[in-house]
């Protein structure tokens, strides 16, 4: 039997997660990626690892089934680099309908076996000294299997597997083109250069359009290039600060999770209908100072916030808010891995993308998310996605 050759576009967690995958199964991958790892939504995300009141029940399964993929791919690292961070995530909601719908949530999550626990307001001051006994309203939900993730060495972790069973990487590589015949796929390169194998998976997020346009098909993906609260979100990185925050914190004035050396990410959904991937905000202008207001109204004696950075994310996501993983050619030679919540999800559609490539069996797992659904569509033909709850970002 010859070796299968298979290229991944896309050298995000989506991508480096597949041809990892393969190359354990002894495929010939080769990546493409137009800029660099990680160049892209990989790197502007909150990167919170959970399946915290994701719907339908089969894109929960699908996530929680994830969440244990981490946790395996920590356990097995070979040396003692630490990615995953299994802290928890502590959660409160504002007064009223949030609240209510914060316990509908958690008592559902009980329901389906996901961890989930009420806690009080002094065991949750004990975990963070600095907080404002006043900014806590209501009950607060500690969910102890949810992690927060540091992407590049997460991205470090899936290539250096990939490598050393054989795949091989390209950067700063655009691709053209790509077609399909019957015994293959051909990519033409915009260097001239042209690569032939087996099969394709396109795995470039939010830029999926670009190459499926070029075999006339067109897939229902948010607009991420205009101000929209569900495609786009404000992500600040703070300097070190003088906070004992060893978790991730969901509250109403701000989600604060530790990014390595005392530095904090931090998000304020409330002003994401804001964020303008054209126009990414100052250090110093509005945006900023809304995001140091917040941080003072929720901690005390944690020092006066020092953001270095503060970015537009642009998430990669399906018009009905699902991921789009599967063939979408008649000969089955060319497939598509699109999803939001790639950091969580990424280990899992690894494997199972693998398994459909090598074995030709398709995944029960991944039989609610097919991109046949989507082709030809507009997105406007959706509806909406709601985001009433924070991991519906």
């Amino acid at each position: 039997m010859t070796t299968q050759k298979i290229a991944i576009i896309g050298g995000g967690v989506i991508g480096l997660a597949v041809a990892r995958a393969l190359a354990l199964q002894g495929v010939q991958v080769t990546i493409f990626e137009q800029q660099h790892i990680g160049a892209g939504t990989s790197s502007t995300t909150f990167a919170w690892v959970n399946s915290n009141g994701k719907q339908p029940l089969s894109y929960h399964q699908l996530n929680a089934l994830s969440i244990e993929e981490h946790v395996k791919l920590q356990r097995s690292q070979p040396n003692g680099l630490r990615w995953l961070e299994t802290s928890g995530t502590w959660e409160w909601a504002a007064e009223g309908e949030a609240q209510q719908r914060l316990l509908q949530r958690a008592t559902s999550l009980q329901s389906l076996g996901y961890p989930a626990r009420e806690v009080t307001s002094e065991a949750l001051q004990r975990e963070i000294p600095e907080l404002r006994a006043q900014a806590v309203s209501g009950s607060v939900w500690h969910f102890p299997t949810e992690s927060v993730l540091h992407p590049a060495l997460y991205l470090a972790r899936l290539w250096s597997e990939a490598r050393a069973n054989g795949a091989i990487l390209h950067q700063q590589h655009a691709i053209k083109s790509l077609s399909e015949q019957a015994d293959g796929v051909t990519l033409q390169l915009a260097n001239g250069e042209q690569w032939q194998g087996d099969r394709v998976v396109i795995a470039t997020g939010r830029w999926a359009n670009q190459l499926l346009n070029t075999l006339d098909l067109d897939l229902a993906l948010l607009d991420t290039s205009k101000p929209n609260a569900v495609a786009c979100s404000f992500l600040a990185r703070t300097a070190p600060q003088p906070l004992s925050l060893a978790a991730n914190l969901i509250s109403p004035q701000l989600n604060v999770r530790p990014d390595g050396g005392g530095r904090l990410l931090l998000q304020a959904l409330a002003l994401d209908d804001l964020a303008d991937p054209a126009a990414p905000p100052s250090t110093e202008g509005d945006i900023a100072r809304q995001f140091r207001q917040r941080y003072q109204s929720l901690f005390a004696d944690a020092g006066e916030l020092q953001i270095e950075k503060i970015v537009v994310g642009q998430r990669a996501r399906p018009a009905d808010g699902l991921p789009a993983i599967g063939f979408v050619t008649p000969q089955q030679r060319v497939y598509v891995a699109v999803t939001h919540s790639g950091i969580t999800l990424s280990p899992l559609i690894g494997k199972l993308v693998a398994q459909e490539l090598v074995q030709d069996h398709a995944s029960e797992l991944l039989a609610d998310f097919r991109p046949q659904r989507l082709l030809g569509k507009d997105a406007d033909a959706f509806a909406p996605i709601k985001r009433n709850f924070p991991a519906a970002q």
